[in-house]
């Protein structure tokens, strides 16, 4: 065995080799930071609030009603779940082995082969770029609607127009731009408070849901009940209906791209990620049952355009 080390750009790449036929034993990209950013709770606490699963489920409900109702919405949760833990499990062992920042375009530039390397890996770059790119702005317009619903409901003459929503859009931007600039690497103990905000959120909501509506649905309604408005047939209306259900995992590589910035990150990467599928599953899918038991006018949440 020998160690050789070479530059990439300007991180300093570290290869322990095999003298007997070169391959890759272990790969150490940048050097440890002198003092971390990130303890293990504050990045299982910054991956699980980046997806936020139960909120997502709460804030697409009515795409979801729409592709499929009630029995897509509670097994494409099922489905998703199981999907994405394969995701996660996958990724998790990758940056357990190669913890870089870069992620999903430094496994590929290791893994694919040597002629086809670059390639896959600038592509791989690049969707993820766009895909943070929508996944910024999909949950950034969520909180803008739903401030302007709770406007209409609490005053029934007020007319929304479509310039309040992007007023605050831009407001909730600029704020989260400016956390990240100025705040975050001075308070990363800002992620701790938001888990346990949407924690306490979500054991509000759910208890809520449950005890203060005064009728229920039927079970047969919550489980076997089947809603397509789509004009597709049902299958294909049961697949477009998971993308409501993958929503609520969107930016689960997050922990990854601050790998270089947390304390042993060959655990503590893989961890935040377990426990972000794991947590979102449970808060997501018991969220998924109040909600369906308590409807009371799903016809109501379907033709709403707030």
């Amino acid at each position: 065995m020998d160690t050789k080390t070479s530059k990439m750009g300007s991180s300093e790449i570290e290869r322990t080799t095999s003298v007997a036929d070169g391959t890759v034993k272990t790969l150490v990209v940048g050097s440890t930071p002198d003092k971390a950013q990130f303890n293990s709770w504050n990045i299982v606490a910054f991956a699980f609030v980046i997806c936020n699963s139960w909120a997502g489920v709460a804030g697409s409900i009515q795409l979801a009603l729409l592709q499929g109702g009630p029995a897509t919405l509670i097994y494409s949760v099922i489905l998703s779940s199981i999907a994405y833990m394969s995701i996660a499990i996958s990724l998790s062992e990758l940056a357990s082995v190669y913890p870089t920042a870069g992620g999903q375009y430094h496994f590929a530039s290791i893994l694919a082969p040597k002629a086809w390397n670059k390639g896959i890996s600038y592509s791989c770059g690049l969707l993820a770029l766009f895909s943070w790119i929508a996944i910024g702005a999909s949950v950034t317009i969520i909180p803008a609607q739903q401030i302007m619903g709770l406007v209409s409901v609490y005053n029934a003459n007020f007319v929304t127009k479509q310039w309040h929503i992007f007023l605050i859009y831009q407001v909730i931007a600029i704020f989260i731009l400016l956390n990240n600039l100025f705040l975050l690497k001075k308070a990363p103990w800002i992620h701790n408070i938001g888990f346990a905000l949407t924690i306490c959120l979500f054991l509000a909501g759910f208890i809520g849901l449950l005890v203060r509506s005064t009728t229920k649905e039927p079970s047969k309604f919550v489980w076997a009940t089947f809603i397509n408005y789509t004009g597709w047939p049902d299958g294909v209306c049961f697949i477009i209906g998971l993308s409501t259900s993958c929503f609520m995992y969107n930016g689960l590589d997050g922990a990854m791209h601050i790998a270089e910035e947390c304390d042993n990150p060959k655990r503590t990467v893989p961890r935040a990620m377990i426990s972000a599928v794991t947590i979102g599953f449970v808060t997501a899918f018991a969220y998924t049952i109040a909600q369906l038991y308590a409807l009371t006018d799903i016809d109501a949440i379907m033709t709403t355009t707030e």
